[in-house]
């Protein structure tokens, strides 16, 4: 027969051939992803300009100073001896007695009182009064700041011995990225009823997923190193996390301005007067609330950088881009990491026959005679942060 059934009256769509109707499916696939990528839209497109790696190890390196440096703190209490009375300083009541040269001009800040080093050894470090006959006073209190403020010299005096401070060299490692997208040539060749899953637009996606994968890694990676296994070796460098120690700074159980402008206040020491902070959503909140709480709303308070959403935060000691980075999930949504942009740079390994490692896109990396497609993805790439105190990490 050439029918399936007899239909008594109307025909309806309760009672029509299901199989022969045409559904009304949308052509557009509807990605649900981010909205931004911050830091590595930055690291992409910003100025700052990237740098390629040539170690076969994956291994980059690079040297870091500061200036010398200017003061030290005291341990705990030290009474004074001898008439006039001196202070003797060692390692066990002071931080570093190995910044003082003879003859500096110290400040005492507890009492106010000027002093300068009448005597110095690998292990101990006297002070007398600046005059060279009146008296110090005790120090009563811990973590009592010493600072050189000077040198004192006779009219005729000769060379001061020279002291300066050794560099020291920090180093990171690569880490590679690598994925592919398979499809069969049934898959390539039949149709879909949306756009969005052919073989180009699912490479399309997977560097996407990559370019989230790449900014966790660079925000969350906790430390560095490699490991060999047969004749290969594995190398992954670390991110923010793991190489910012100095300014990390808690807050709970809610994040107020004063305490959001104690820890910019720190980051802000040193470094430039323009930095980054990156946050979760949880914390921009927190942000939010005591801004509305103190300030008018701003009519155009958002403007755009690389493709990228800023709000400006201004402090007594600098500006700061507020930017929410919506990576930021987990714990991490309380986290802020308040980034100096010209302490940092994307490092890349060279180019190898195949061509670009920074990124690339290798077509036919199929088993040869299979019945089907095979697109590789690669980047091999790492992130240089040049002195870690000009960045900070707020947490809850």
């Amino acid at each position: 027969m050439a029918y399936d059934s007899i239909t008594q009256g109307v025909v309806s769509s309760n009672n029509m051939n299901a199989a022969n109707a045409v559904p009304d499916v949308e052509k557009i696939l509807y990605l649900m992803k981010p909205y931004q990528t911050p830091l590595m839209q930055y690291l992409w497109f910003s100025g700052r300009k990237s740098k390629e790696v040539t170690s076969p190890f994956a291994k980059f390196s690079w040297f870091e100073s500061e200036l010398y440096p200017h003061q030290t703190a005291t341990k705990m209490p030290i009474d004074t001896t001898g008439s006039p009375a001196i202070l003797s300083l060692n390692s066990s009541n002071c931080v570093n007695i190995g910044i003082f040269n003879l003859d500096d001009i110290v400040l005492i800040e507890e009492t106010d009182q000027m002093a300068f080093v009448q005597s110095k050894s690998n292990s101990l470090v006297q002070l007398g009064a600046i005059d060279g006959t009146s008296s110090l006073s005790s120090l009563e209190g811990e973590s009592v700041y010493l600072k050189i403020i000077g040198s004192r010299n006779t009219e005729y005096s000769g060379v001061r011995a020279a002291v300066s401070v050794k560099e020291t060299e920090k180093f990171n490692y690569l880490n590679i990225f690598s994925e592919s997208v398979a499809t069969t040539v049934r898959h390539q060749a039949g149709e879909s009823y949306t756009d969005g899953v052919d073989h180009a637009a699912l490479v399309a996606k997977k560097i996407e997923e990559m370019k989230l994968q790449a900014e966790r890694y660079f925000l969350f990676a906790p430390n560095q190193g490699y490991a060999t296994s047969g004749n290969y070796r594995t190398t992954w460098g670390h991110g923010f996390l793991g190489r910012i120690q100095t300014n990390v700074n808690s807050y709970s159980p809610s994040l107020t301005e004063e305490i959001f402008d104690d820890h910019l206040r720190s980051v802000f020491e040193k470094g430039s007067n323009r930095k980054i902070h990156l946050c979760g959503s949880g914390q921009l909140t927190e942000i939010n609330k005591f801004v509305k709480e103190r300030y008018e709303l701003n009519p155009n308070p958002v403007v755009s950088i690389y493709g990228v959403n800023v709000r400006e935060y201004l402090t007594p000691f600098g500006t700061v881009d507020i930017i929410w980075n919506p990576v930021m999930d987990g714990k991490f949504t309380d986290y802020g990491f308040t980034i100096d942009a010209e302490k940092i740079r994307l490092r890349y390994m060279a180019n190898d026959k195949k061509g670009s490692r920074r990124f690339r896109i290798e077509e036919g990396v199929e088993t040869p005679g299979v019945d089907g497609t095979t697109t590789k993805i690669l980047m091999d790439l790492g992130i240089e942060i040049h002195n870690e105190e000009c960045h900070g990490i707020l947490k809850k």
